[in-house]
């Protein structure tokens, strides 16, 4: 089958590769409809909990892995920079991975400690830095960390700057508190260049009572996402009703739809991948992505991106299902349009 790799702002590779003169036969891409692992990135350990950030043709990409334990299993963030390009006569979509040297990978090393770090998310405040923020268990608990990064793009210099880490605890003093996602009307994830305009709500899962649900934080006005976090206060964080009497986990948010990953009831075996879609006021009804995704093994931390320039969006992942290279692998699919 062809494949295809990521993702928004395909049409200007034309422009950086001199072929805006020719009439294209394949003017928008598709990502392919069954699961594709995502072999460049995954080893034989666990490689899950992915984020990413596009800028033009090329793709950063986070990820939580194992790889790098000695005698017990320790999760480190690791980032690579993935080349990508598609062929707009032929209709073929081509990728490579570069495991050197980039600006992913060194951020992703400055995170490095003794404890775990899982689930990367990056944005940007508009005008502003970049942030990576990721769930740490120094203290027993995961809570989330904030790194701030600058790349030679905004600041005059030709190198990264990678600033002190902060931490938080955002809705209580003791559980698990991970995967922080952003929504909004208008607000948009884009690249490490900054996010479009303002975020308005706080998405994140926490065990506090007990398994894994997903809660909203509402983000006020005139305040900015890192000073309200960094605030010190405790927040008021509201149960999504998608929640279940199980683990409703790993969720992430792109325009309107909210993506994340559960072992309820009704599904095809352990975690599961959902979606829900906000009309303005509420989130609808989850509904389970079916057996072309699902397995009866784990699909867990999904993250989606419109990718405007091709016929369908994109979703990637991370399951423990056979055929891969072993452990969690990453995969990626084509979904419909949201």
């Amino acid at each position: 089958m062809k494949r295809a790799m990521i993702f928004s702002s395909l049409a200007l590779i034309c422009l950086t590769s001199s072929c805006w003169w020719f009439n294209p036969k394949y003017k928008e891409g598709y990502f392919p409809d069954e699961v594709t692992n995502f072999e460049a990135l995954n080893t034989s350990f666990n490689d899950y909990n992915m984020d990413i950030r596009i800028l033009f043709h090329e793709m950063d990409i986070l990820f939580s892995s194992d790889r790098n334990s000695k005698e017990t299993p320790h999760y480190d963030l690791v980032g690579s920079k993935v080349i990508f390009s598609w062929d707009h006569q032929e209709g073929i979509f081509t990728e490579s991975a570069n495991n050197g040297e980039s600006q992913a990978k060194n951020l992703a090393e400055s995170t490095h400690s003794v404890f775990n770090e899982r689930g990367p998310y990056t944005f940007g405040e508009p005008e502003k830095r970049s942030y990576l923020l990721f769930s740490r268990d120094e203290q027993g608990d995961f809570t989330i960390h904030s790194k701030a990064f600058q790349i030679p793009y905004n600041v005059s210099t030709t190198q990264e700057i990678f600033e002190g880490e902060e931490s938080f605890r955002i809705l209580s003093e003791t559980g698990n508190e991970m995967y922080p996602s952003f929504y909004g009307e208008n607000f948009e994830k884009v690249n490490y260049l900054g996010s479009r305009n303002k975020a308005e709500k706080l998405i994140l899962s926490s065990d506090q009572d007990g398994n894994f649900d997903i809660y909203e934080v509402e983000i006020p006005e005139g305040i900015e996402i890192m000073d309200f976090l960094r605030n010190g206060e405790l927040k008021t964080g509201i149960k999504l009703p998608l929640n279940s009497s199980s683990n409703d986990h790993a969720p992430f948010v792109s325009k309107s739809r909210l993506v994340f990953a559960s072992d309820r009831t009704g599904g095809y075996g352990g975690y599961d991948l959902y979606y829900s879609d906000f009309d303005g006021s509420k989130w609808s009804q989850p509904q389970n992505f079916g057996p072309e995704i699902n397995t009866e093994f784990d699909e867990f931390r999904p993250i989606i991106d419109p990718a405007p320039y091709f016929e369908n969006s994109v979703m990637l992942f991370s399951s423990n299902r056979p055929g891969g290279k072993g452990g969690f692998d990453l995969y990626f699919v084509g979904i419909p349009k949201f």
